[in-house]
């Protein structure tokens, strides 16, 4: 005991001492205790009693029993069972935490139909995911929305905008709603289905649009003066869209082309008598149809060629494809 008195007089003396060489530093909160602290002075503490006289010799050592007694007051359970308890703990919050449909992102995009009779676009979401959906014109150029967006389903889906991108997150699982766009020059807006999980299905999993780029077929305000002719631009052909989106069609006769030459992002496709050149350089040669996605990159289709020339930093770059 006089030990532990000892110690904590020590302690107050080298704190006391500390503070005062070192005046900017202050002692930090520590928790308060109900009773009041005892301060050592000399051997004996302020108004308590005198300290135990220790016993001469060595106290005999605790029995068997005394030992498996005092350690099942410690602890009910041994080493084996605690942590089989705490594995039966972890099983269950990570089947609590864990999602009952599992999430497979996508990146995608897509031609919006504005005639009338058409489908509208669907936006897919899951519950702790958001969605973002981007609006470009023909030629891949970003289109400004002139007015806030207006969600139908608040309680059941959390919408933002900015520019040309709005942001959906939903708020339920398996909720569905849609969002009116109103783009900047635009007659008509654009109509939005939201859903947050398929109620028709029992499946593990879902694809959901993590980024869902939409092609309004139309000249937007920040369209280039530039513009490529409307009858190559192939809005509605799937099997472009899917070599635009590197997911090329599952057919034999496609093959991915080695080319040498140094222009980044840049991917050949022969299907034929054709090549599918996916890059977001410029590219100088005569094309056939191409296609553009929100974030720059493009597709050309063009007739075989052995040579493609690029525009790089405003420079010519050759590439030239292997061709089987």
């Amino acid at each position: 005991m006089q030990i532990h008195h000892l110690i904590g007089a020590l302690l107050i003396v080298c704190g006391t001492v500390t503070a005062a060489d070192n005046p900017g530093w202050k002692n930090a909160r520590s928790p308060q205790t109900g009773g009041k602290t005892a301060q050592a002075t000399g051997n004996t503490p302020a108004g308590g009693p005198p300290p135990a006289a220790q016993l001469p010799g060595n106290l005999p050592p605790p029995g068997a029993a005394l030992v498996q007694e005092g350690a099942s007051l410690d602890s009910p359970l041994n080493a084996g069972e605690i942590r089989e308890l705490r594995g039966i703990m972890a099983d269950n919050e990570r089947a609590i935490s864990a999602p009952l449909t599992s999430v497979v992102p996508r990146i995608s995009s897509l031609t919006v139909n504005l005639s009338p009779g058409a489908s509208l676009p669907l936006v897919r979401t899951a519950l702790h995911n958001v969605s973002v959906v981007t609006f470009t014109d023909v030629n891949g150029s970003p289109w400004p929305q002139s007015d806030p967006p207006y969600n139908a389903a608040p309680g059941h889906f959390d919408v933002q905008f900015n520019g040309n991108m709005v942001s959906v997150t939903p708020l339920r699982a398996w909720a569905a709603g849609n969002v009116t766009v109103y783009l900047k020059g635009l007659s008509v807006p654009v109509i939005l289905n939201i859903t947050s999980g398929e109620t028709d299905t029992s499946t593990l999993s879902q694809e959901i649009d993590s980024r869902l780029d939409l092609r309004i077929p139309r000249q937007g305000p920040a369209s280039p003066v530039v513009v490529i002719p409307s009858e190559k631009i192939a809005l509605h052909d799937a099997t472009l869209q899917a070599f635009l989106d590197g997911m090329p069609p599952d057919d034999p006769a496609v093959r991915r082309l080695k080319f040498s030459g140094n222009v980044p992002d840049t991917t050949i496709w022969q299907h034929g008598d054709d090549l599918l050149v996916r890059s977001r350089a410029m590219l100088r040669d005569e094309f056939e149809q191409t296609l553009a996605s929100a974030d720059g990159t493009r597709l050309w289709k063009l007739p075989v060629t052995p040579l493609l020339t690029f525009s790089v930093n405003a420079q010519s770059v050759h590439v030239t494809p292997e061709l089987e």
